[in-house]
């Protein structure tokens, strides 16, 4: 098995020696990415400890919650990295085996996790007499075979018997790249040499096969079918959980194809002992190769599927890791490659307990939900556990994907200061924090993540930190006035702040004032920050005396546009004089009794354009090489669009022709610039006159676009 290393990095401030600390995935000194995987192991690694010249002083273990394991799908660890895994057209999934260099036996390949699993039937009856028999054909020994009697059965129309149907299902895990499914009866050495030298590379060695020969067993009638994850079909016929079935009949005698289902290939008349079917690549999860009532009695010895290329999607999530007490998250940081066409998205949630789920059970009397243990969940049948509830009041939502490119490593700068990097958007402090990764692929081309860091201290700025903002609702997305305050309680030992962050989506448009217990702060002589999509405040002082500031109230009134429904006024704090600034985020809540909301999101309408409040300046503009108003600038919102999504402007002349085509970008939520010369596809200035920019924003729904007026002047 291939091994990658990852690191986890914390910020202790607090440890004896040490200046900072660091958690870290991947690297070659610290935590594989195996361990905060590892189901039969306690704890998930450690986190190092560093001082001022950045040697590491120490490592302290970490642990894991007992109850909430994570998951690895389809991820090669080679070179201490993850990346999705390749398939080779040369290996037989169902097996995963590959002959050793002498072409004498098979040998197990890891690269694929060995997710394999076989069942069969539509149903779970007589499933234990004769699944073994079935796993004959997925041995990889051509010598056994998966053997079918047919038995006339007495007053029945003839071909209508007993044991002869078998529906076979190949259940990869997860989806894999396939294009080609080869299965045939056993073959002999000498008698079926010509079969065997005919058969398609890979082929198995001649001295693999038995000395008889039983191709008149051939499969006359068959046929495949094909589904991706999408299909509600559960692992097992025992036990089945809710939501999810058990296999029904691909087709055929008495029963009708399941929709759940792409039929690849129907046959009734067969003539080919060995079966070599290629298809354009599908990503599949499931196979089912069934037996459609033939006539006589058939057998399979080996069922093989081949496939090529990167696996679409990989995934990893770390085990829930244990801190062993509130931690307050700083920045997370990663390096890597994403080749056109792949991606990488990294999420994080954390916790204040070892489980994020919630399990419960119908009171006996009432039929309400009273909640239960996790054990006494886990001794229910499974066909009777009902399905557990998110645990809201101790689990952060996994947070939206971080922007890859923000996030990266940047190699030029130090790594001490921790100057680059994003913060972590997950709720702290927290005791428990959860890692999720998915990594998506073209056929040719596999994303590839190096290493992961994340930054934090065990030390708090504040042991409450409770805010809410007021309005909590808008009509409309012109800017609107909001008051944001923030009510932190302090303990001996913590921290304290001095700087206030708020993530308001859109740049601020102006701060009205900044109080503290009703004080005014001088906003001139402690200006406000105000940032693409954050506004930082500072104050006057740095609070955190549990004798003179044990509660205080902080107010900060702004105006700001709401392009989002439901859009969250994050905020953090953090010190100033803090080099690592690891900052505390603002919990909602009661923090003022003049405003009810007690939240932190604001509602906007639902519904509208995507694209309002477009906007030229100057205009016209005179691009005439003087500096003087050379450049026109578009500006417009972006409303509701939660992902990145393409868009594109171009500017057109009065008759619509298309004369020059702004760079392609991606766009989420907010404001968006762009910027126009007055020249056209050619580099050449246009001539005065009135042009047309048209905004094209594609969504899952289609294009929306926005035309408007330009004037160009010399």
């Amino acid at each position: 098995m291939m091994f990658c290393m990852i690191f986890l990095a914390l910020f202790l401030s607090t440890s004896a020696g040490a200046d900072r600390a660091e958690f870290t995935l991947g690297g070659a000194e610290g935590n594989a990415w195996q361990v905060p995987l590892a189901q039969e192991r306690e704890g998930g690694g450690f986190y190092a400890l560093f001082d001022a010249a950045g040697q590491r002083v120490e490592t302290v273990e970490i642990g894991t919650s007992p109850q909430w394991v994570g998951a690895d799908t389809l991820l090669d660890y080679s070179d201490h990295a993850i990346k999705p895994s390749r398939v080779d057209s040369t290996w037989n999934l169902t097996t995963i085996l590959e002959w050793d260099q002498n072409g004498e036996s098979q040998v197990p390949r890891w690269d694929l996790g060995g997710n394999i699993r076989v069942t069969q039937g539509r149903h779970a009856h007589g499933m234990a007499m004769t699944l073994f028999s079935s796993l004959r054909a997925y041995d990889g020994d051509p010598t056994t075979a998966m053997f079918r009697v047919f038995t006339q059965q007495q007053g029945s129309p003839p071909g209508v018997g007993r044991g002869f149907r078998l529906n076979v299902i190949t259940n990869f895990g997860a989806e894999m790249p396939i294009n080609r499914i080869r299965f045939y009866p056993r073959l002999g050495r000498i008698e079926d040499a010509h079969i065997i030298a005919s058969m398609a590379d890979p082929k198995p060695p001649p001295n693999s096969f038995g000395d008889k020969s039983f191709t008149s067993n051939y499969l006359e009638w068959y046929e495949i079918g094909v589904a991706d994850n999408s299909a509600p079909f559960s692992d097992t016929a025992f036990a089945i959980p809710k939501g999810l079935r058990w296999h029904k009949d691909v087709t055929g005698y008495r029963t009708a194809n399941d929709a759940a289902y792409t039929i690849l290939r129907s046959v009734r008349e067969n003539l080919d002992a060995v079966v070599d079917f290629r298809f354009p690549l599908r990503h599949v999860r499931w196979v089912a190769l069934r037996a459609l009532d033939p006539f006589r009695a058939w057998e399979i010895a080996e069922v093989e599927i081949y496939g090529q290329g990167y696996v679409r999607k990989a995934v990893y999530i770390t085990d829930i890791l244990d801190f062993g007490q509130p931690t307050s998250w700083g920045k997370i940081r990663w390096s890597g490659k994403t080749p056109p066409g792949t991606r990488i998205e990294i999420r994080t949630r954390t916790g204040d307990d070892p489980n994020p789920e919630v399990y419960w059970r119908p009171n006996a009397i009432t039929g309400e939900a009273e909640e239960i243990g996790f054990d006494e969940h886990f001794q229910l049948p499974v066909e009777t556990r009902n399905i557990p509830f998110y645990d809201t009041e101790h689990w952060s939502y996994w947070s939206p994907p971080y922007d890859f490119a923000a996030g990266r490593r940047d190699s030029t700068l130090p790594a001490s200061p921790w100057k680059d990097g994003v913060a972590l958007q997950s709720p702290s402090p927290s005791r428990y924090l959860q890692l999720w990764i998915a990594m998506f692929s073209t056929e040719t081309k596999a994303p590839r993540l190096d290493q992961l860091q994340v930054q934090l201290a065990h030390s708090l700025a504040a042991s409450e930190l409770v805010g809410e903002i007021w309005p909590i609702a808008v009509d409309s997305p012109q800017p609107q006035r909001f008051t944001y305050v923030v009510r932190p309680d302090f303990a001996a030992g913590d921290t304290g702040f001095d700087r206030l962050e708020i993530f308001t989506h859109t740049q601020v448009d102006s701060v009205y004032g900044v109080k503290v217990d009703g004080i005014a702060i001088d906003l001139a002589q402690f200006p406000p920050l105000l940032l693409s999509d954050r506004l930082v405040v500072a104050l006057d002082r740095k609070l955190g005396s549990p004798e003179l500031d044990r509660l205080k109230r902080i107010e900060v009134d702004f105006k700001v546009k709401v392009l989002r429904f439901g859009a969250e006024f994050s905020g953090w704090v953090y010190a100033s004089d803090d080099a690592d600034q690891i900052r505390q985020q603002v919990k909602a809540g009661n923090a003022s009794f003049s405003y009810a909301g007690d939240g932190l999101s604001v509602s906007t309408r639902v519904g509208g354009a995507l694209l309002v409040d477009a906007r030229v300046r100057p205009n016209p503009f005179t691009p005439n090489g003087d500096g003087i108003n050379d450049e026109m600038v578009l500006s417009f919102d972006v409303r509701e669009v939660a992902a990145r999504r393409p868009l594109r402007v171009e500017i057109c002349d009065i008759s619509g022709r298309r004369v020059r085509s702004l760079a392609a970008m991606e766009v989420r939520t907010g404001t968006v610039e762009q910027r126009w010369d007055g020249r056209d596809g050619t580099g050449a200035l246009v001539p005065a006159g009135l042009y047309l920019y048209r905004i094209q924003l594609e969504t899952d729904g289609g294009v929306e676009g926005q035309l408007g007026s330009i004037a160009v002047a010399y």
